[in-house]
């Protein structure tokens, strides 16, 4: 039951990915939201780290964003990884071979970048789902514990442009804070915010609560953090 209850959840992201555009799109002619996309596990593999491989080589070996890589495994700081890790290679199809190279060669390394504090918590508590690839499924948010009816505040000040019951989300707000960036609440008890209402950081908006009901029986905010309508890990954005 518990895993049904999961594809539930996961099928239901099309229809917030679609939520979000529409929403985004305003002086375009509304659309029939279309059914749910079906249930896929996200493509790649797990690529195990070898000796002297660090994370700038192994993603350019697959030809992969070091930046979303970082994120998808929660890795903020790429001198951490250590020999028989496993990280997440999106898109890849099998584990290759990572050319070692000489630490003096001159090669450019991006940084990953951490905006922290460019947000702050919607409420404060242990995080139960992390971001990324878990239990064969992508968690496009974080999922916090929180008692029934904790206080929920917008992470930063915004635009109320969805506030309502999201078939997988349970009771959801989206903001809008720019021509970049909205944050999505979810599994929430009740909302107190309306659609097109402007809030400021730390306005109370919703009570945590349960009402998506397909992947825990525990009280959570689920939270997300997209960019140009692309999920991002939230911890990378949060104090």
């Amino acid at each position: 039951m518990k895993r049904y209850l999961n594809v539930s959840r996961f099928a239901n992201i099309a229809i917030l990915i679609i939520t979000l555009t529409t929403l985004s799109c305003a002086s375009k002619p509304p659309v029939s939201p279309p059914l749910p996309a079906p249930v896929t596990k996200p493509e790649g593999i797990y690529h195990t780290v070898a000796k002297s491989e660090t994370l700038w080589r192994i993603c350019k070996t697959y030809h992969v964003n070091i930046q979303e890589v970082a994120e998808l495994n929660n890795i903020k700081n790429p001198s951490l990884i250590r020999v028989g890790d496993r990280i997440f290679i999106p898109g890849a199809k099998q584990q290759l071979q990572v050319k070692v190279l000489p630490s003096d060669t001159g090669e450019t390394v991006p940084e990953i970048k951490l905006n922290k504090g460019m947000f702050i918590w919607p409420l404060k508590g242990k995080i139960i789902k992390q971001f990324g690839i878990s239990d064969g499924y992508k968690n496009d948010g974080i999922d916090i514990a929180a008692r029934a009816g904790t206080n929920v505040v917008a992470a930063y000040s915004g635009k109320v442009i969805f506030a309502s019951n999201l078939k997988g989300y349970g009771n959801t707000i989206i903001i809008q804070h720019n021509d970049k960036f909205a944050t999505v609440y979810a599994n929430n008890e009740s909302l107190l915010v309306k659609k097109g209402a402007l809030v400021k950081t730390g306005q109370l908006i919703a009570r945590a609560g349960n009402s998506s009901r397909v992947t825990t029986t525990i009280p959570h905010l689920h939270f997300q953090i997209r960019e140009q309508n692309q999920p991002r890990n939230p911890l990378f954005y949060l104090p």
